[in-house]
């Protein structure tokens, strides 16, 4: 592990335990609850020094092995706290005239924050967040070209921890209808990440119903190999505030 990465471990503790405290010490009923599951469209590519995999949404529904994803966020009248957490496997193999290549992708991504809300009403106009993105990736690409050509393999296979910092402006259309626009950029043992993602969401009593998009890019280094993550794509979600 590189020496950013024993670097961060007392921060990123230090800040997972004042979010826990800040959550603890406060009285239930002065919160604001709201829990979604989505489902994430994205086109999927990933860059590993020379060569490239690319899949699109249709190719990874019938590749996908698995994928979860789900948000939970809670709110007060100035500070709130929230954890997004998306997990998916996929594999893909492809055969040509040039050669047989194989692809594998695992990934966790998990964002943890506290969030400060200087409206006068919650979930709504400008808010700021920070903490701490976790991802643990395992890439594993293989090229076996024809011909006498040597077997390209290269793996990436390691857990990062980055601060996490962004921000989000919600904009209510009306009683019902309501968009947020929302970026965030995150360093420390990644080479770095960012995203950025537009919402449009109807809410009816306590069931909000969202569309959206959502753009995300990770680089990451491990074991002498790089790799950049793209995920890119519409993305549709349930919630319930409570």
């Amino acid at each position: 592990m590189s020496d950013r990465s024993t670097a961060l471990r007392p921060l990123a503790a230090g800040c997972a335990l004042a979010f826990l405290f800040s959550a603890g010490f406060a009285r239930a009923d002065d919160y604001d609850w709201f829990a979604a599951a989505y489902l994430w469209a994205a086109d999927i590519s990933v860059d590993s020094k020379d060569a490239s995999v690319g899949l699109d949404f249709n190719d990874i529904l019938d590749k996908l092995e698995m994928a979860f994803q789900t948000h939970v966020e809670v709110q007060g009248d100035d500070l709130g706290g929230f954890m997004d957490f998306t997990f998916l496997g996929l594999g893909d193999n492809k055969a040509g005239p040039f050669g047989d290549a194989h692809a594998d992708l695992d990934m966790t991504l998990m964002d943890l924050g506290m969030v400060w809300s200087p409206g006068a009403e919650r979930y709504s106009g400008f808010e700021a967040y920070g903490g701490l993105r976790y991802l643990d990736t395992d890439f594993h690409l293989v090229i076996d070209p024809a011909g006498p050509l040597p077997t390209f393999d290269t793996r990436v296979n390691d857990t990062f921890t980055d601060l996490l910092v962004g921000a989000r402006y919600r904009y209510p259309l009306n009683d019902h209808w309501r968009l947020t626009f929302m970026g965030d950029v995150s360093g420390g043992e990644t080479e770095g990440t960012w995203s950025a993602g537009v919402l449009a969401g109807y809410v009816t009593g306590s069931h909000h119903f969202i569309i959206g998009y959502r753009h995300l890019e990770v680089e990451v280094k491990a074991n002498g190999s790089t790799a950049n993550e793209t995920l890119t794509g519409p993305l549709i979600a349930y919630g319930v505030s409570f």
